[in-house]
């Protein structure tokens, strides 16, 4: 008896693109962002210093809602960020720099973007609503 193989189809190269244009959308996004909130800030928020500088989450960023909000990012120094376990506010999340958030934001505000943090949006939407706020910014500086 003969064997008979199936011929599989190729992966459709179609499918690849997409994927890699989504990731290199986020990625875009994510350098935009990052540098629209160092920009804004000028210095860490923390120390006051003004080299080494990175764009700071207090709610992760995995979560799509929070990622881009401005509310939620902080421009920190690589000290200050990450540091050492004792003293890098990465890792006083719920301490020191929840503290500071409370403070910065005041305690409604503060219960707002707790909330928003809680509440799924899909990273599609979250993408297209970031990359529109720094087009408009943009145009804004430009006047």
């Amino acid at each position: 008896m003969k064997k008979v193989y199936l011929k599989r189809k190729p992966i459709k190269k179609v499918a690849k693109k997409k994927i890699k244009k989504k990731l290199t959308s986020l990625k875009k996004a994510d350098t935009a962002f990052s540098k629209w909130v160092r920009d804004r800030d000028g210095k860490c928020v923390r120390c006051g210093k003004t080299e080494h500088l990175q764009c700071s989450h207090f709610w992760p960023r995995g979560a799509s809602r929070t990622r881009f909000d401005p509310e939620n990012c902080d421009t920190l120094c690589y000290g200050c960020h990450y540091g050492d376990r004792y003293h890098g506010w990465e890792y006083s999340k719920q301490g020191e720099y929840r503290d500071f958030k409370i403070k910065q934001l005041g305690e409604e505000a503060y219960k707002k973007l707790e909330e928003r943090y809680n509440t799924f949006m899909p990273q599609r939407e979250a993408i297209e609503n970031v990359m529109n706020m720094l087009s408009i910014t943009n145009d804004k500086d430009v006047v």
